[in-house]
């Protein structure tokens, strides 16, 4: 086919999600020609079109604008944590936001190959309605979740673990429900906090789960179809007592990201699964008595495929030792949260093996795994460890940086990280300042005349702090109230949180 459409930029950014979209909104601000380019129609990726519309992370830099900005219209939820917006309207601010920077936004196009000379990426290759589209720039950013763009250019690419066999973490679906009364299900979700505070820690289970139990031991439900959901309000109704709701629950296991006919098997599996969920949901999960399932994600929720091997690869131990880098660009104050790839048991694996430990983190000897759930295939000896729910850790410039490509930068879902890591930092609001610093260190790579690995990964950091990012800072609000908060670190659903003298935690969900 030949190509009938060519672009000459400063910075290209391939995939729309929330990272890309805000490295468009960066590197546009720089005074970069800058073109970002979507195969979808909306953007926001998961957050908005697949319903993770809840906000996790440390909120800063241009994800607290975008949130403020929908809070101005009436269109997000603010909350000391897991901030929520109305899904639609993030769509639309995210393209104003990028336009009023001068951003130029195409939609409807594919990343299909790359043209590599000598470790450079000339150009890339994508498709769209009218055909063959030749894309040259001068530095590149991969924010398509799947590395795409660095798979094409022959980046090394890591995908899965060993310990799980390669598999990834679980996938699921988001999904709309209407005429649910929140205010009810509130009451009920406090009622039940206030229960199990008299429970030990690792007894405490999350509601919806244990509302799942009764049913499977009723004969109304075959199994755990949702191992662990949040349930996140929808702007545009004053009338908590019937209002719109998204969810994020249905899981399908033992998923390999990178094959569409595993894909398709995970979608049409949790389309059953929601179904379920939802006649469950009406007749066990108080104020969703009437609700109505009125919209499917338009994707699946895909938590992590490819990722890069990059100029530093991020890890887990990382994260548990709170890590502090000359070039951190982004703070992570959250648990681990990789969706275990093979049980429904529980949702996630949060934490570690460590051959020692490590002397920030939350750790204790790896304890008998008779059971064959968190670790499947092979028992894990040394210590577990957790991240310490006081402190926090920054992710460093050198992991956007891919290897192998001079050129080339990733944020998101897809930066240099391993499998614990990622499961981690591709949250929403990670995601965003991640790709804050990708657009920032490419304008300062094209300003300068270097390549992002001879970019001084402090002047990135810098540009962050600048732009609202409290990098140096002490963190406040909601994550400086859990770091003062008084009590002793338990572990709980795998998580270290901090339990105080009335059986509150750090964490509640």
């Amino acid at each position: 086919m030949n190509t009938n459409t060519n672009y000459n930029v400063d910075v290209l950014i391939c995939g729309g999600g929330v990272a890309g979209a805000s490295a468009g909104i960066a590197a546009a601000r720089n005074g970069m020609r800058t073109l970002l380019i979507e195969k979808r129609e909306s953007l926001g990726g998961l957050c908005t079109n697949g319903y993770i519309t809840g906000i996790a992370g440390h909120v800063d830099g241009i994800c607290e604008e975008w949130v403020n900005r929908l809070a101005n219209q009436g269109k997000a939820v603010i909350r000391p944590h897991l901030p929520a917006i109305e899904p639609e309207s993030g769509k639309v601010e995210l393209e104003h936001m990028l336009l009023q920077a001068g951003c130029r936004v195409l939609y409807g196009v594919h990343v299909a190959d790359c043209v590599v000379n000598s470790g450079h990426i000339d150009s890339v290759i994508a498709y769209g309605a009218g055909g063959k589209i030749e894309i040259k720039a001068k530095i590149i950013i991969d924010t398509t979740g799947d590395a795409i763009v660095a798979n094409a250019a022959g980046v090394p690419c890591e995908i899965g673990n060993a310990e799980f066999m390669g598999l990834n973490e679980s996938t699921s679906m988001g999904f709309r429900l209407s005429y649910v009364n929140y205010k009810k299900y509130k009451e009920a979700w406090e009622e039940y906090k206030q229960e199990i505070k008299n429970k030990p820690a690792e007894q405490r289970l999350n509601y919806l789960v244990y509302k799942q139990n009764e049913a499977i031991a009723n004969g109304d439900l075959p199994f755990i179809v949702a191992p662990g959901a949040l349930v996140y309000p929808v702007v545009g109704s004053d009338n908590e007592e019937c209002m719109d709701v998204t969810l994020d629950a249905t899981h399908s296991h033992y998923c390999r990201n990178d094959s569409v006919e595993d894909l398709s098997r995970q979608i049409v599996d949790q389309h059953r699964k929601v179904l379920l969920l939802v006649d469950f949901m009406k007749k066990y999960m108080p104020g969703f008595e009437n609700c109505a399932l009125t919209h499917f994600a338009e994707m699946n929720g895909t938590r992590e495929s490819r990722r890069i091997v990059g100029e530093y690869i991020y890890t887990a131990k990382d994260i548990c030792n709170a890590e502090k880098f000359p070039d951190g660009i982004a703070i992570f104050p959250e648990v681990l949260d990789a969706h275990h790839p093979t049980s429904s048991k529980g949702d996630a694996k949060r934490h570690i093996h460590l051959p020692e430990p490590v002397p920030n983190g939350v750790c204790r000897p790896s304890p008998d795994d008779a059971d064959l759930y968190m670790h499947p295939f092979v028992p894990m000896g040394g210590c577990e460890a957790r991240p310490n729910p006081r402190n926090f850790a920054e992710v460093p410039y050198r992991a956007l940086v891919a290897s192998g490509v001079d050129n080339l930068l990733s944020a998101g879902r897809c930066l240099s990280a391993d499998w614990d890591a990622i499961g981690a930092v591709r949250i929403i609001a990670t995601s965003m300042t991640t790709g804050q610093a990708a657009g920032n260190a490419a304008a300062l790579c094209v300003r300068e005349g270097v390549l992002p690995a001879q970019l001084d990964g402090r002047k990135v950091r810098e540009m962050q702090k600048s732009q609202g990012v409290p990098l140096d800072e002490p963190l406040k609000g909601y994550w400086a109230r859990v770091r003062d908060m008084e009590g002793e670190i338990v572990i709980s659903k795998d998580m270290a949180m901090i339990m105080d003298k009335d059986g509150n935690t750090s964490f509640m969900a």
